[in-house]
């Protein structure tokens, strides 16, 4: 026990991390400092903070690193207790950027039936003292005589008592501590700190260095409770719901934002942010992507992406791959064309699939196979145009430029909708209470209509997006609508292209934009969204290469 909860605790202070200083902070995070070397590194940083703070406007802060060091101290008896009753194990801390989760991992993993009498008091002091840190860390923050840079440092103390009070039950920790990046981003000179560095105006020429050390300490402050959440509370809602900084259309997301990466990598904290990952062309030639279209995710955190040519690829949550099945052709004058995929709440997995026959005639089909792949049935579509398809507890919907069929699952036909109303539909997406949006190109609005097909209503998007394929999809937990597209920068041949997501709520209030820099894509084939919150977009880029990006 004792090697895990050391590792715990040295990844939770890593708030107090002064990297500009020497190479500590490194070797904290690869766990490569002894017990004893750690805790002078820690008392050190500490004795170095509660230095520069003095008069009465401080006390509070002040206060509050002294029951932080006392629980500090506390702790470590607990940790020398638990060392003599368990077995000795080489304790282990993952990279800067799983700070959060080696964290929650190991304080799940502490027995306290390993404790004696006195280890069980130091805990509940420790615990005790940790509380009284949060409090007056709380005291700390509210008072605005205090510099941005102090009140911000009373955050990071205010969060790691928080998750350190919180030892035995860590996921009671996350409410508490969203609460704390929510006041955080509410600062008015935090705001104007993004607001000044991420527009590039005139002002943004002066104070650079004190600008973006706010800037990322309140990234790091993100980051860490971001990592604790999706550890402890894996699909809540609060992952994909994010506190931005700003407000209106100036809302940024602190933890995917191309603009907010820059800035985190010019102060060495890039490991702060959600980092984009790609998946796809990896591995053996039969399990990279070849001509996929359509993009699908399940609750086991798999990925389905349907080749163009009767194949559909299955992916692990970490984009490796696990198998194939292809769609069943029994006739050999006719070729297959998967057109999309979608799952339902079963995990049964629906496809898509064009028949062109030799003759020149053309049929569209849906298959529906078993979680495990099996085949279920298959029932034709009618119509004709540009198809999508989505699903929801009892209905399959089919999207053509102008109009949506619904089909019950067994391929009975029940209703067409949209006539006079869409114009040149591009994607669709089913949300968990039966509402049905839609997106349209050359307007750049999404369209909702009730689960009858009845026109509720309709908002704008927040860019214009004529030159590229908006794609749209509905994150469950957050109850919030995904809508991707690739903005065009230049119009020449070394042309760059920015992946800009925008999020909605289910209402169509906008929530945030986030921008990710991809440089030469030329279209997105289909989006979709985790149980965990992360956003996989399927890209094509200009060395017709497909990958999936996740976000």
């Amino acid at each position: 026990m004792s090697s895990i909860a050391t590792a715990v605790f040295k990844v939770t202070i890593g708030l107090l991390v002064n990297k500009g200083r020497d190479k500590a902070a490194e070797k904290l995070r690869d766990g490569d400092v002894t017990d004893q070397k750690f805790g002078e590194f820690i008392v050190r940083e500490i004795d170095d903070i509660k230095s520069k703070l003095d008069g009465l406007s401080r006390k509070d802060l002040l206060a509050c690193i002294s029951f932080f060091e006392e629980g500090i101290e506390l702790l470590y008896e607990v940790f020398n207790k638990a060392r003599s009753t368990t077995e000795h194990g080489a304790a282990t801390t993952q990279a800067a950027c799983d700070e959060a989760f080696s964290l929650v991992k190991a304080v799940r993993k502490l027995d306290h039936t390993d404790l004696d009498e006195s280890a069980t008091r130091a805990l509940s002091d420790a615990k005790g003292r940790f509380k009284d840190a949060r409090r007056e860390a709380t005291r700390a923050f509210a008072n605005k005589a205090l510099k941005t840079a102090d009140r911000i440092l009373a955050m990071q103390y205010r969060v790691m008592a928080t998750i350190l009070e919180k030892l035995d039950s860590p996921e009671d920790a996350v409410a508490p501590c969203r609460k704390c990046i929510e006041e955080l981003h509410r600062l008015s000179a935090v705001e104007e700190c993004f607001s000044v560095e991420l527009t590039k105006g005139l002002r943004a020429r002066f104070g650079k260095d004190e600008r973006r050390k706010i800037i990322a300490d309140v990234c790091h402050v993100n980051f860490v409770i971001y990592s604790t959440t999706q550890m402890v509370c894996f699909g809540n809602k609060e992952l994909s719901n994010w506190p931005c900084v700003g407000s209106g259309a100036d809302k940024v997301d602190p933890l995917r934002d191309e603009r907010v990466a820059e800035v985190l990598r010019k102060q060495g904290m890039e490991h702060c942010c959600v980092t984009p990952w790609s998946f796809g062309q990896e591995g053996e030639e039969d399990h990279k992507l070849k001509n996929p279209r359509g993009i699908a995710t399940n609750s086991s955190g798999q990925f389905i992406v349907g080749e163009n040519h009767n194949d559909v690829k299955l992916f692990g949550p970490s984009g490796q791959f696990i198998e194939h099945f292809s769609v069943p052709n029994d006739d050999v004058e006719t070729e297959l064309y998967i057109l999309d995929v979608a799952t339902d709440n079963q995990d049964n997995i629906y496809v898509l699939v064009r028949y062109e026959k030799e003759t020149g005639s053309k049929e569209l089909v849906v298959y529906e196979f078993s979680n495990t792949t099996g085949l279920h049935g298959k029932f034709p579509v009618r119509g004709g145009g540009w198809y999508r398809l989505t699903v929801t507890n009892s209905q399959v919907l089919v999207l053509s430029l102008t109009s949506v069929a619904v089909y019950d699952t067994d391929g009975v036909f029940v209703r067409s909708f949209g006539e006079g109303t869409l114009k040149d539909a591009r994607d669709i997406t089913a949300a968990n209470d039966g509402r049905v949006m839609v997106v349209e190109l050359d307007d750049s609005c999404v369209h909702i209509f009730s689960e009858d097909g009845v026109h509720l209503n309709k908002f704008e998007l927040q860019g214009r997006y004529w030159y590229t394929y908006p794609r749209l999809a509905f994150q469950h937990a957050s109850e919030h609508v995904v809508i991707a597209c690739m903005v065009i920068m230049t119009f020449t041949p070394q042309s760059d292209y920015l992946l800009h997501v925008e999020i909605f709520t289910k209402d169509g209030d906008f929530v945030r934009s986030t921008q990710i820099q991809e440089e030469r894509f030329w279209n997105i084939q289909g989006v979709t969204v985790t149980m965990g919150g992360r956003i996989a977009v399927l890209l094509y880029d200009t060395d017709g290469k497909y990958k999936v990006l996740v976000i």
